[in-house]
């Protein structure tokens, strides 16, 4: 089986591990806080009342939030989705560096979510990432854990090109890309509904 077609095929399976592993771990932090009613979907995890919590914390009401869930504890559950991203990313590039198609993939599919979070940051309107809300909760430079994670997909893109060719790391951003469509919207759904 060529290089190219292997890349493929591991893009599409990656890619909606990778999601459900991130959102995974911040349902594990949910549930280790003891958040009210935890919740976890295909593309999201939740607790009772987040959406109006975060609409607080923006808002500078921190005592109206804390009364629905505490601040720093809501804070952890959402680093440990980017943080589990970050630390997969990292053994794929490793992976890679040593060689590994299957790691650079790997490291690729788990910091592709970066994309669409670098996309939202460039139109002003960051306030539903999760990097937002960790800034917001705990004081990490939202930007650094953008950055981190934006140098994670540059290196990994940069290692695929570098240590197989131009065709290996296309078939792996278009399996990416059309694992992530089939996740979102037909796959998903079914297997983890809202």
């Amino acid at each position: 089986m060529s290089d190219w077609l292997r890349a493929a095929i591991w893009a599409v399976v990656l890619m909606p591990l990778g999601i459900v592993l991130h959102e995974a771990a911040h349902y594990a932090g949910y549930l280790a806080y003891n958040l009210p009613n935890p919740t976890l979907s295909y593309a999201s995890g939740g607790f009772s009342g987040m959406r109006d919590y975060w609409i607080m914390l923006r808002e500078g009401e921190r005592a109206a939030a804390e009364a629905i869930a505490p601040i720093r504890e809501v804070g952890m559950a959402a680093l440990y989705g980017p943080l589990l991203t970050i630390v997969v990313g990292a053994l794929g590039l490793l992976l890679a560096w040593r060689g590994s198609l299957f790691g650079g993939v790997l490291a690729f599919t788990a910091f592709f979510r970066i994309v669409p979070i670098t996309v939202i940051y460039a139109l002003g309107t960051s306030e539903h990432t999760d990097e937002a809300h960790i800034a917001l909760t705990l004081g990490i430079p939202d930007l650094l854990l953008v950055a981190l994670q934006l140098a994670g997909f540059v290196g990994s893109g940069w290692l695929l090109v570098r240590r197989w060719n131009w065709k290996v790391a296309l078939a792996a951003l278009l399996g990416t890309i059309a694992s992530l469509a089939i996740w979102m919207t037909a796959l998903g759904p079914l297997v983890l509904p809202e």
